[in-house]
């Protein structure tokens, strides 16, 4: 469509969602700028936002001419092995734009999706291009009472997701994933996705000249611009959205983002719970008797591995990895191993130590302390992925950027940090993350990938109750769940049988009831059973639970885990480290109401009745 004015044309295309409720437009004005704005059902969720990309070739941010455009329909099916599914459907429909600048050309790919939108660019050639900037931005309608949940940046991306309104964000940087309460009309949360090596990771900045606007940015620590050899595709720059929390939970945009799968064989990555020494005691990956201590816990819990973290290769180490790895099979327990990624970063050593440790029987690795978005850093993530699947390594990335889908290109990367987790509550301060911020991480975070959290830690004073840190388990996903408690504490929970038969991968994902900061309950399928979590913060609340996604006509046995409640614990600021379980026979017309504590919790599992 073309639209004149005076002496200046305007060009503009739309593209609509499969089911027509998400349109996104672009307009290429008189002076050759780009621009987007996005509506869900003619609301605006996006105002009119910048488009445009800086090479050394040329600026791609105004002069440019249109050429021609391209459309196609994606409609495709995949499995992966973890996750918050199983099953998954990529349905969109995709719009390229074709433009020119004195003979070189930019792409603007744009894709529809029922929960959201993306879009990319791509520049054709060969040789070295080097990629200065990307003045992309993204506009909040103005008009509409926004909240804003952000996380101020930092390249660990270990802080915690706070409320927020556009208006009073004086940070100058935030990370992504950003998630926005767009009035009544629409909840949205914006990330990045396939970020990989011929790019840096990308973030938000606060635009101080316009009104409730973020640009783009690059890595802090990026020396220079990104640079690639051939054909660039940028990564995806996505807006989840939706009308609905769940919309946004349970939307799987990043990963039908990613290329496919690599990974031929997926038979040896497997999803699973581990032992985690290193949380109750840090000096114990350098005792071997203490890490056989774990393994022998690991097999009594069913748990599918044990994590030999940190200080296991030091000199005054008794820890014999290949020794413990034969103790550990017989007993059905795989061995994990942690490595500073500095030990990892040049591909020799790589190969070699990955080599070796594959050759032990070592099921995966934890590489820590990344700390970097820069392009250099995210092209070890790669190489490192690459040469563990040569090996048939899992990776578990610490330290780390946060996640943009990769998983469905590299399926052993079960999981990463990228989380304010467990781990704080170890400082000297006795500070981490609080109820507050487990209630909304399942909102930001973990919607766009698995979160080794480290969750379930009784023995600790985390200002959360027991039950609440069951909850954990199922509300927080991680294709490896470490379990960041000791022996001890488990053995003489209530909760125990529950961390027994609790799995790590799931079929089906729903959010049931939620609000960022405040409660969450979600329920995961796993086969044919069901288990459900939920957790609160502040006040205290009646959890909800609807049972209308059970199956019709079938019974299921409810196992609830919940918590003890005194004559005065109505009212007292008093967290339960009792757990009282029950059972009763529930249907899909079933609605269970669990009362919980401050910064309380509850959990069931569902199963058929026999």
């Amino acid at each position: 469509m073309k639209q004149t004015i005076g002496l200046l044309t305007k060009q503009s295309w739309s593209l609509q969602s499969p089911n027509g409720n998400i349109q996104f437009h672009v307009v290429l004005d008189g002076a050759g700028k780009l621009e987007y704005t996005v509506h869900k059902e003619g609301k605006t969720v996006l105002a009119p936002s910048p488009l445009g990309i800086v090479t050394d070739r040329e600026s791609f941010t105004e002069g440019l001419s249109f050429t021609h455009a391209d459309t196609q329909t994606i409609d495709e099916a995949y499995t992966l092995p973890h996750g918050k599914a199983s099953h998954y459907v990529n349905h969109a429909h995709e719009l390229t734009l074709f433009f020119d600048k004195n003979g070189h050309g930019l792409q603007l790919v744009c894709r529809a999706y029922n929960d959201g939108v993306a879009f990319r660019y791509q520049i054709p050639g060969e040789g070295k291009l080097l990629i200065t900037s990307e003045p992309t931005g993204f506009v909040l309608p103005q008009e509409t009472l926004v909240n804003v949940w952000a996380q101020k940046f930092m390249e660990c991306y270990e802080r915690t997701y706070d409320l927020n309104m556009p208006e009073q964000m004086d940070e100058k940087d935030y990370a992504f994933p950003m998630l926005f309460q767009v009035g009544n009309d629409a909840w949205m949360l914006l990330t990045e996705a396939a970020v990989f090596g011929d790019y840096c990771g990308s973030h938000l900045k606060v635009n101080k000249e316009r009104a409730r606007a973020f640009d783009l940015a690059f890595a802090p620590d990026q020396p220079g611009p990104n640079i690639t050899q051939g054909y660039l595709a940028t990564p995806w720059r996505a807006a989840i959205i939706g009308e609905s929390l769940a919309a946004i939970v349970e939307s799987v945009l990043v990963f039908h983002l990613n290329p496919p799968s690599e990974v031929e064989d997926l038979s040896w990555i497997k999803p699973g719970r581990s032992a985690w020494s290193w949380h109750p005691d840090s000096l114990s990956p350098r005792d071997h008797e203490k890490q056989k201590r774990f393994v022998d816990f690991a097999s009594e819990m069913s748990w599918e591995y044990s994590l030999v973290d940190g200080g296991w290769d030091r000199e005054e180490s008794t820890t014999d990895v290949p020794e413990l790895i034969r103790y550990a099979e017989p007993k059905g327990v795989g061995i994990w191993l942690w490595s500073h990624y500095k030990n990892l970063k040049e591909e020799e050593e790589c190969r070699s130590k990955l080599s070796l440790w594959a050759g032990w029987g070592v099921k995966g690795v934890k590489i820590d302390f990344f700390d970097s978005d820069a392009q250099e850093r995210i092209q070890v993530y790669d190489m490192i992925a690459r040469v563990a699947l040569e090996y048939k390594l899992m990776i578990n990335y610490h330290g780390s950027t946060k996640p943009s889908g990769e998983e469905r290109r590299w399926p052993h990367v079960m999981t990463r940090e990228g989380i304010l987790g467990a781990e704080y509550w170890k400082n000297d301060l006795n500070e981490g993350p609080n109820a507050a911020h487990n209630c909304t991480v399942p909102f930001t975070r973990n919607v766009v990938g698995a979160m080794d959290y480290t969750p379930v830690t009784f023995s600790r004073l985390t200002r959360t109750g027991h039950c609440h840190q069951l909850a954990l388990s199922v509300i927080f996903e991680s294709a490896v769940q470490n379990f960041a408690d000791s022996i001890e504490a488990y053995t003489e929970s209530a909760g125990k049988p529950f961390l027994q038969q609790v799995p790590a991968a799931w079929d089906q994902t729903l959010l049931l009831e939620g609000y960022p900061g405040r409660f969450v309950t979600m329920a995961r399928r796993n086969g044919e059973d069901w288990f459900v979590g939920t957790i609160c913060a502040a006040g205290g609340r009646t959890a909800h639970v609807s049972l209308d996604f059970l199956e019709s006509g079938v019974a299921f046995e409810a196992e609830i885990y919940e918590e003890v409640f005194g004559p005065l614990d109505h009212y007292r600021f008093k967290h339960s480290t009792d757990i009282t379980v029950r059972k009763e026979s529930v249907t899909k017309q079933d609605t269970l109401h669990l009362p919980l504590k401050v910064n309380g919790g509850a959990v069931i599992r569902l199963t058929r009745a026999i």
